[in-house]
């Protein structure tokens, strides 16, 4: 069908060049007629010779016109291409991202705590994990709960530094990735985090929080995470618990390179 369209409009060019072209070789001739040359000689020289040269003129005006098939399969892969890479781009975007807060979810929090891993290791720098987990209890509805968690997302963005990252990995849990930050800078943090929620307009609920640090309790990011998530079940209400230091999780490191 694309080609046969192609054809066509190639095929409309070209006799639309011939018959303008051509058309003043017959003016030509028809002038030569009136003046009184009406010899073959005359008929060759100012009409077929012009007609023929009018073809060869509207098949070269033609193809600088209408790329060629190659070309144009060229030029439309390419527009593919770039399409389908956008849609990947897109979907991954959408898979680490958590649509409730906008913020990352448990894969893309997961992800990017093994690339500061890696980096961490190398500017033999801290990390801190931080978990919180909100106590909604059973008589609170979940359209209450989701709104609970949308504006708390929503305001981490003026209550936290720039490069820390925060991410929503669970119905009820938040997490935090702080750069650069031993644990002292992780009391630091928790304090602030907890005088922001006392002096919010919006009531939030009492929460748990834990604290898991690089390297000291490993380098496996999944193990991390996990270690942090158990470690905030048991916290108390008032006090930041730091994961004991007796069981750290594996120690074996993320791989250079990552899928």
């Amino acid at each position: 069908m694309y080609h046969e369209g192609c054809m066509n409009s190639k095929l409309i060019s070209w006799l639309g060049y011939f018959l303008l072209i051509g058309g003043m070789g017959v003016v030509t001739l028809a002038m030569g007629w009136i003046t009184g040359y009406h010899g073959l000689g005359t008929l060759l020289s100012v009409a077929l010779i012009p007609l023929f040269l009018a073809g060869l003129l509207s098949l070269f005006i033609v193809s600088i016109n209408h790329p060629r098939p190659n070309r144009e399969m060229e030029s439309l892969l390419a527009l593919r291409t770039a399409q389908l890479q956008d849609a990947n781009a897109t979907i991954k975007r959408m898979s680490t991202k958590d649509r409730l807060t906008g913020l990352f979810n448990r894969r893309g929090f997961r992800d990017l705590l093994k690339r500061e891993i890696l980096r961490s290791r190398r500017i033999d720098k801290p990390l801190v994990i931080m978990a919180i987990k909100f106590l909604f209890g059973p008589n609170l509805d979940t359209a209450r709960q989701t709104s609970m968690m949308s504006v708390f997302g929503k305001n981490l963005a003026r209550w936290i530094r720039g490069t820390d990252v925060s991410a929503r990995i669970g119905e009820d849990t938040m997490a935090f990735l702080l750069l650069d930050t031993d644990l002292e800078g992780a009391r630091i943090f928790y304090d602030r985090i907890c005088e922001h929620l006392a002096n919010s307009e919006f009531q939030f609920p009492p929460f748990r929080a834990s604290v898991v640090l690089h390297p000291e309790h490993g380098s496996a990011s999944d193990g991390l995470i996990e270690l942090a998530l158990s470690t905030v079940e048991s916290a108390s209400l008032t006090e930041l618990m730091v994961a004991s230091p007796a069981a750290p999780v594996s120690n074996t490191a993320e791989p250079e390179t990552m899928a």
